[in-house]
C-alpha cells in the first residue's frame, strides 16, 4: 500500500486491507477485460507500443529529454487507428470512426498546419481518457467522436473505458489509476507523458490545438507541476483536466480512491470531485497542482441561444468570459440536466462551422496567455486574474470596443 494511503487519517486496519486488495483487483480486472475486448489488437498495441509517430525514440531516457517531433501530417492514409482508439472492457462502446471521418481528419490536419496561428504539432506524448458506460446516447457518442477526431488529427490516442469497475463516478478515478500504473510500467521514453481526462458531455471544438500547448515547458523548473485544473462557480470542476503520468499521479489517485474508506465520516457533496479537491489541497499534494482559467480547455455554453452566438461569433454584452467562443478548445455541458437534448445542436453546428482559422473567424487565442502564465508561475508572480481569467472579456472585448469607439 502506498505512503499516500497510509497518510490518510482514520479507519481500522480491515478497511485499509480491503482498499489495497480492491485497487489490485481493479488493476488486474481491467487488464483482463482489455485483453478480452472486441479490439484485441488495439489493446495489445497500446499496452506495448506508443502511438506510431513516436516510434523514433532515443536509446536512453532522460527526465527532460527533447521529445521526438511528430511528422508534419499526423493524420494520414497509412495511420493505424487501432493504436489511436483504445477501448477497455468487453463492451463495444466506441462510436464508429468512418472512412468519411478519417478523410476529414487528414484534411483538417493539413488546414490546421496551414491556417492556425500557433504550432499545431504535439511536442509531448499525450492522450485523451474518458468513460462511457450503459446504453449508448447519441449526444455522448458524438462528443466522444469529437475527441477521437482530435486524436486522429493530432496523431495521439484516446482511451475509453466501456464498463463499470467502481460504483458511480468513482469509476473515473479507478480507471485513471489503472492507466497511470500501466504507463509507469513502460520505459520512461515510451510511456505517455500527460493525459487529458475529458467527460463524455464535453465536445472538442478545436482539433487544431495540440494538448501540449497547455503544458508548462519541459524543464526542471516545472517538475512539481503534476495536475492542471480549473474551477467553475462551484469550485473544482473535474470534467476536464490534465495530469502528468508520474509517481505523484499514482499516489494521488490512490489516495482519492481510498478517501471514503479512510474518512467515512467526512461528507463529499460532489462524490469523487470533492474527493479530488480535498486531497489535492493537503500538504502531500498541494505543490503538485495548478489552477488555470476554465476557458483554456473547459469553456461552458451560454445559457441563452448559445449555438447561434457561437456560430455567428456574437459578442453580446452578457456573454461572460468563460462562455465558449470560436478558438476555444472545448465546450463542456457541466451540470446541464437537459444536455443530451442540447448537445446534438452544438455537434451539428460544429461540423458546419469547420476550421475557424481557415475562415478567419477566431475570437480567442490563449497561446500567449498560456506562455505568460507559465512564466509567472516560474517567477512566483501569478495573479488572481491569470488564475481565473475573469478579466479576459474586459481586456479583450470591452477594451477593444472602447478603442474603436
Amino acid at each position: 500500500m502506498s505512503s499516500a494511503l497510509r497518510s490518510l487519517k482514520g479507519g481500522s486496519l480491515l478497511p485499509k486491507i480491503l482498499v489495497g486488495v480492491l485497487i489490485i483487483g481493479i488493476f488486474f480486472q481491467l487488464q483482463w477485460s482489455s485483453s478480452s475486448s472486441s479490439t484485441p489488437a488495439a489493446i495489445e498495441d497500446e499496452t506495448s507500443t506508443p502511438p506510431e509517430y513516436f516510434n523514433d525514440k532515443p536509446a536512453k531516457a532522460s527526465a527532460h529529454a527533447e521529445t521526438p517531433k511528430p511528422t508534419p501530417a499526423a493524420a494520414s492514409d497509412a495511420h493505424d487507428y487501432s493504436k489511436t482508439f483504445v477501448s477497455y472492457g468487453p463492451t463495444k462502446c466506441l462510436p464508429e470512426f468512418t472512412d468519411k471521418m478519417k478523410a476529414a481528419a487528414i484534411e483538417r490536419n493539413h488546414t490546421c498546419a496551414k491556417y492556425a496561428p500557433f504550432t499545431v504539432q504535439e511536442s509531448r506524448r499525450v492522450a485523451f481518457a474518458g468513460i462511457t458506460t450503459g446504453k449508448p446516447v447519441e449526444a455522448y457518442q458524438r462528443a466522444i467522436a469529437s475527441q477521437m477526431f482530435a486524436a486522429a488529427v493530432q496523431g495521439t490516442s484516446a482511451h475509453i473505458l466501456c464498463d463499470q469497475l467502481f460504483d458511480s463516478t468513482w469509476n473515473k478515478i479507478a480507471f485513471l489509476l489503472n492507466l497511470v500504473m500501466n504507463e509507469m510500467l513502460k520505459p520512461a521514453n515510451e510511456r505517455l507523458e500527460w493525459i487529458m481526462w475529458i467527460d463524455r458531455d464535453a465536445i472538442i471544438l478545436d482539433p487544431c490545438r495540440p494538448l501540449s500547448s497547455f503544458l508548462p515547458p519541459n524543464t526542471p523548473d516545472f517538475d512539481d507541476v503534476n495536475l492542471i485544473t480549473n474551477n467553475d462557480a462551484l469550485g473544482l470542476n473535474n470534467g476536464v483536466f490534465l495530469f502528468k503520468v508520474s509517481d505523484w499521479a499514482t499516489n494521488y489517485f490512490n489516495a482519492v480512491l481510498a478517501f471514503r474508506y479512510f474518512r467515512p465520516d467526512e461528507q463529499l457533496t460532489q462524490a469523487e470531485q470533492s474527493g479530488m479537491d480535498r486531497i489535492m489541497h493537503e500538504d502531500k499534494f498541494k505543490k503538485g497542482f495548478v489552477r488555470v482559467p476554465w476557458y483554456w480547455f473547459n469553456a461552458y455554453p451560454d445559457e441563452d441561444d448559445s449555438v447561434n452566438k457561437y456560430r455567428e461569433g456574437r459578442e453580446t454584452e452578457d456573454l461572460e468570459w468563460f462562455r465558449a467562443r470560436k478558438g476555444d478548445y472545448v465546450v463542456h455541458f457541466a451540470g446541464d440536466d437537459g444536455r443530451s437534448g442540447r448537445m446534438p445542436d452544438w455537434e451539428n453546428m460544429i461540423e458546419e462551422v469547420g476550421n475557424v482559422y481557415e475562415k478567419k473567424e477566431q475570437q480567442r487565442d490563449v497561446t500567449k496567455e498560456v506562455e505568460k502564465y507559465w512564466q509567472s508561475w516560474k517567477a512566483g508572480s501569478l495573479t488572481e486574474h491569470q488564475i481565473t481569467g475573469e478579466k479576459w472579456r474586459e481586456e479583450n472585448v470591452e477594451g477593444k470596443n472602447k478603442k474603436e469607439g
